[in-house]
């Protein structure tokens, strides 16, 4: 694990985390250029953000404006009210945050730094007009008594601490820009009141006197603390939400299905603009060595496959953050399982024009030195692919066991354990001791088989031990005693199904060529197949599984081995 672990991190060449110069295969652009680009991204996501929050406060901001304004200019000579030399500097600040809301609002869209000049703008104008403010307040406060001239000092660091809570939770910032800017609110009150202290002993004493100066600095530093923590905090998040929106140059875009080992995304290569599969390790299992081996051989035995009906790699690495992935072609359509799930049992042409694809592709597995052992309903996926209906692909081939010279590359089996689904694993695995070869995978195919043409597992059960032992020590019924199917695909069914490996067919070549005889080889056709998928797409049990539509199933059940005898 830590050689597999140190290869991925030399190469990463789907992270995008390798050194500039580092040699780029395929159609991908050079990973400084990848690195460039998601940091791109996220600073143009970065700027839509401020953008909006800068609008939404520019309009607030003139809007508090315009009623202080409206309501100081109606109540001249009142306790609270504003000196009249006042309100020439608010409509002056009132102007400007009316322009910046409707720069703001316009369809144009700022670049970042124009953007952060009207941030300075907007929040440095009512900063220096409560500056101002209050210098007069402190000066209209000597005329007052020594209480009323600190309970005024006080009442005016509300709004100072509103704009550093408001600037600090709400503007998209750096933990240290934040820092600077909102220190610099932070400490205008206090500056203000030591420049009118300097100017005048009265209130150099009302403020010491009367404990102001200490509160409004207790004030003014809890204010800070929170605003500086919330714009790191935040910021931190965006980040953190960017980064698990990507994986390398893949932006993921919705989750699709899952199971024991890993989620499978729905993304999109952000340059190709091409959409695929990405599959991770599950959090809780990052640190699993056996999944972590699982997952590489998923990887490397899918990888050297290059047979249509076997579902295609792109990609393998390991994130930023150390998770492991892998990116497959996506496949619109429904696995075998969710066929029969939603549709019934399906035509015995449609069964046959399925299986032999799939033979084809294990085919080409078998003579690779591979066996799936994880053939099942879930598992063969009927996709639309270049127009093509019900164009089978073959997935999950993290159960893999290798045989021949691939043995020493591609190792996943677990002693005293059946890996693999116990409602299609076959005698031999379940017994332990036989021989894992391509007759095994036979077996999982004839179970497979038999769940199409009749809607049912070959001995249906909830508890894994009795299906496992089913398979070994019990007569499968036939599936023309709960359905209508032809003899001729009854045959090879059941063939399939025999205990004794010898009596299945020789490979799985053998049972792709007996498929093609039967009478119903020729019912299902690519026009058939459009057809059907039209028909289904308008159907409401379509609409009612349209979120499911393009899970890929993926599960793995392990079982202890039984004892032969």
């Amino acid at each position: 694990m830590a050689k597999l672990a140190e290869l991925l991190r030399s190469n990463r060449s789907s992270a995008g985390d390798t050194r500039p110069g580092d040699d780029c295969h395929d159609c991908f652009c050079p990973h400084d250029g990848l690195l460039a680009k998601s940091s791109l991204e996220f600073r143009e996501q970065v700027r839509d953000l401020l953008r909006g929050r800068l609008r939404v406060a520019a309009i607030f901001l003139f809007a508090i404006c315009t009623l202080h304004f409206v309501r100081s200019a109606l109540t001249q000579g009142e306790t609270f009210s504003i000196p009249s030399t006042e309100l020439v500097p608010l409509l002056f600040v009132t102007a400007v945050e009316g322009i910046c809301a409707v720069v703001l609002c316009r369809r144009h869209r700022p670049s970042l730094l124009a953007l952060r000049i009207i941030e300075v703008v907007m929040f440095v104008s009512p900063a220096l007009l409560l500056v101002h403010m209050q210098s007069e307040t402190a000066r209209f406060a000597l005329t007052q008594d020594e209480e009323s001239q600190g309970l005024r000092l006080i009442a005016f660091s509300v709004p100072w601490i509103l704009m550093v809570m408001v600037y600090g939770l709400f503007i998209p910032n750096t933990w240290r820009r934040a820092t600077a800017i909102i220190a610099m609110f932070a400490v205008g009150p206090l500056l203000t009141a030591a420049y009118a202290s300097w100017r005048n002993n009265v209130m150099l004493d009302a403020l010491y006197d009367s404990g102001v100066v200490s509160f409004n600095l207790m004030q003014m530093a809890s204010a800070g603390f929170v605003a500086v923590w919330g714009a790191h905090h935040f910021g931190t998040m965006r980040r953190e939400t960017f980064d698990l929106q990507h994986v390398g140059v893949y932006q993921l875009v919705r989750r699709l299905g899952g199971g024991g080992m890993g989620d499978v995304f729905l993304a999109e290569h952000r340059l190709l603009k091409r959409p695929c599969a990405v599959k991770l390790i599950r959090k809780d299992r990052e640190s699993d060595e056996g999944t972590i081996a699982r997952f590489q051989n998923e990887v490397q035995a899918t990888a050297r496959l290059t047979h249509p009906n076997t579902v295609e790699i792109y990609d393998y690495g390991i994130t930023d953050n150390g998770m492991f992935f892998y990116v497959m072609e996506y496949l619109p359509g429904l696995s075998v399982q969710e066929l029969v799930d939603r549709s019934g049992p399906l035509a015995a042409g449609r069964v046959i024009h399925l299986l032999r694809q799939v033979c084809s592709a294990l085919a080409e597995a078998h003579r690779a030195g591979l066996i799936h052992r994880d053939i099942k309903p879930g598992n063969i996926f009927a996709a639309e692919r270049g127009g093509i209906h019900d164009f089978a692909k073959l997935l999950d081939f993290g159960l893999v066991k290798a045989t021949g010279e691939q043995a020493e590359n591609i190792q996943n089996t677990r002693e005293g354990v059946v890996v693999g689904s116990p409602l299609y694993a076959a005698p031999e695995t379940a017994l332990g001791g036989g021989p894992v070869d391509e007759h095994v995978d036979q077996y999982s195919l004839g179970a497979t088989a038999y769940f199409m043409l009749t809607g049912r597992p070959v001995f249906p059960g909830t508890r894994a031990l009795e299906i496992v032992f089913a398979h070994a020590r019990e007569t499968p019924k036939p599936p023309s005693e709960f359905v209508k199917v032809p003899a001729d695909l009854e045959a090879i069914v059941m063939r399939c199904l025999a205990k004794s490996p010898s009596d299945r067919y020789h490979d799985v070549s053998e049972l792709e060529q007996d498929l093609a005889r039967c009478r119903d080889a020729s019912t299902w056709s690519d026009e058939v197949a459009a057809q059907w998928w039209r028909d289904f797409q308008d159907s409401p049990r379509a609409e009612r599984t349209a979120s499911e539509a393009d899970a890929f199933a993926e599960t793995a059940v392990a079982t202890p081995v039984l004892a032969p005898g």
